[in-house]
């Protein structure tokens, strides 16, 4: 009775051993296929670091990049920080929002000039023919100082030189182009009602007015002693 069950523990071993062998054969032998989660290739994309507003010229350190898979990569997108660098921004762009096309126009582009204006501003054109911007070194996003010589009375000390307004942000610059070669220079602001005012004497008045522009860094008001003939004389010691 005990060799009876000694051999069938020893054929059930033997059976277990023979299953075990060719499992594992049909493991070895089995081709390797393609993994069906394997990663699929990725993509940076330029996303906003803040808030951008309307009107807003993108700079390096306004924007960052992201990696997307690419079948999530939005279109339009930009690859580079430097390729979306320069752009005009037409709505509110969130932080961490993707920059697509569709919602920047180029700088100078006329679309620019379309969009909703904050409230208690108005748009201005300020025509000028000071040498900085006939020679195109002003551009949209630069912040700009107005100096104006005006005559007042008469006599050798009549012509007074003073800085005007201060920090008026170019939004537009309008210049002759090929289809409009006689189309007047001119610096597009956004500003309050008074100071269109202002604009409009400056430009309307006996007034030479050439624009100064100023470092990105700087936005504090400038202090100024104005400028006439008998100053001249005393700052730099002209003599009579």
């Amino acid at each position: 009775m005990r060799a009876s069950k000694a051999w069938i523990f020893l054929l059930a071993g033997v059976l277990l051993a023979g299953l075990t062998g060719v499992a594992l054969y049909q493991v070895a032998s089995t081709p390797n296929l393609p993994s069906t989660s394997a990663a699929k290739p990725a993509i940076n994309v330029v996303i906003a670091r803040v808030q951008l507003p309307p009107r807003t010229v993108l700079t390096a350190d306004m924007l960052t990049v992201k990696s997307y898979p690419a079948d999530l990569v939005p279109p339009g997108s930009f690859t580079t920080v430097l390729d979306a660098a320069g752009k005009t921004t037409s709505v509110q762009i969130a932080a961490s929002q993707p920059i697509v096309r569709d919602v920047l126009s180029a700088a100078g582009a006329p679309e620019v000039t379309s969009l909703v204006i904050e409230s208690g501003k108005v748009l201005v054109a300020f025509p000028t023919n000071d040498p900085l911007t006939g020679a195109g070194l002003v551009s949209v996003g630069d912040t700009v100082d107005l100096l104006a010589t005006v005559m007042k009375g008469t006599g050798e000390n009549a012509r007074l030189t003073q800085t005007t307004v201060q920090n008026l942000k170019v939004v537009e610059v309008i210049a002759p182009t090929k289809e409009q070669p006689n189309r007047a220079r001119a610096l597009v602001f956004v500003v309050d009602h008074q100071v269109a005012l202002v604009l409009k004497y400056l430009r309307d008045a006996q007034t030479t007015v050439d624009v100064a522009v100023r470092s990105h860094d700087e936005n504090a008001e400038a202090t100024t002693a104005t400028v006439d003939l008998d100053y001249l004389m005393q700052e730099y010691e002209i003599k009579p």
